[in-house]
């Protein structure tokens, strides 16, 4: 293969215009959770980020990275300032999930999430870090131009009706970063002995501070064993297989069922639904428009239908 080929084609793969549709979708889920995690900011505010707080600024000084980022640490430290940042966080990510003043929404939502983050990073999880990668990589992307009031108003304003399109450098981040996340994690389970002997699903599931309810099956063995090997061989796949166009929606199916799965037998606040979410920006934006197109053409159908009945 002539090294030109490979450039071409590595060009071709960040930046040939795609449809956003499938991007646009993502966004209002995105945006959903988002304001989904204010609600949880919002719940223990003065608890974990109040003057008064169990972690108080100058302990979150001391202990932090001298190289964060937080407009806590620029703003006075007073009662108010957690309650205002939370409010501009809620803003800004109602302006995510509806798609008005779309990029300047995400760079505010980022800057105020990133900032309670940082201001006790002692309660933070995987899935508010993954929230946060995600949602810095959105702020490039064309995520404002499918399913948005930023969309309506130009074809209100300026007439806009043609596809929108856009270079997808951003969402190939996003999904190397997807990718990543999974490979990072077989590669650190295997180090240990539990997934290895196939007993990890049966020490996760007796962890009281994260099991929803008991289910019976997990006192079986060869089950345990099955779903600890599974596990590991579903989330090799979603960093690996996912790649090829044939097995894709296959192992983006089994990805699904497994943070299903996790969902709802473990508490694990928004991980499982910040990866689902996320999965939209593996789908091929071709493929996203001829499933929107086959179900308005089925639900127009149906309207159809319903009109004739009642006028029959």
């Amino acid at each position: 293969m002539k090294s030109a080929t490979i450039i071409k084609a590595i060009q071709d793969f960040f930046f040939e215009p795609q449809p956003v549709e499938h991007l646009g979708l993502m966004r209002v889920l995105f945006g959903m959770l988002l304001i989904f995690n204010w609600y949880m900011i919002w719940s223990y505010l003065d608890v974990f980020w109040g003057v008064d707080g169990l972690v108080t600024l100058k302990t979150s000084l001391e202990y932090g990275s001298s190289w964060r980022f937080s407009l806590f640490d620029l703003m006075p430290n007073d009662p108010r300032v957690p309650a205002l940042l939370a409010i501009v966080n809620l803003l800004a990510a109602i302006g995510v999930s509806l798609g008005l003043f779309t990029r300047t929404s995400m760079i505010v939502a980022y800057l105020t999430l990133l900032s309670f983050q940082n201001r006790n990073d002692f309660i933070l999880n995987s899935g508010d870090i993954v929230l946060r990668n995600i949602l810095f990589f959105m702020m490039f992307s064309a995520a404002g131009k499918a399913y948005s009031l930023d969309r309506w108003i130009s074809r209100i304003r300026y007439g806009v009706t043609a596809p929108a399109m856009a270079r997808p450098w951003a969402v190939r981040l996003i999904q190397i970063q997807f990718c990543v996340i999974y490979i990072a994690t077989v590669l650190f389970k295997i180090k240990g002995n539990h997934w290895v002997d196939g007993t990890a699903v049966y020490v996760a599931t007796r962890l009281d501070e994260f099991v929803r309810f008991p289910v019976p099956l997990l006192n079986n063995l060869m089950i345990i064993k099955l779903m600890t090997w599974s596990t590991l061989i579903v989330e090799f796949a979603m960093g690996t297989l996912v790649w090829f166009k044939d097995l894709r929606y296959w192992v983006l199916l089994s990805g699904i069922g497994l943070h299903i799965g996790i969902e709802i037998v473990m508490s694990i606040p928004m991980f499982e639904w910040v990866m689902m979410v996320t999965m939209l920006a593996l789908v091929d934006p071709f493929d996203f428009n001829k499933a929107e197109r086959w179900i308005k053409n089925h639900l127009l159908k149906y309207r159809y239908r319903f009109n004739k009945m009642r006028t029959a």
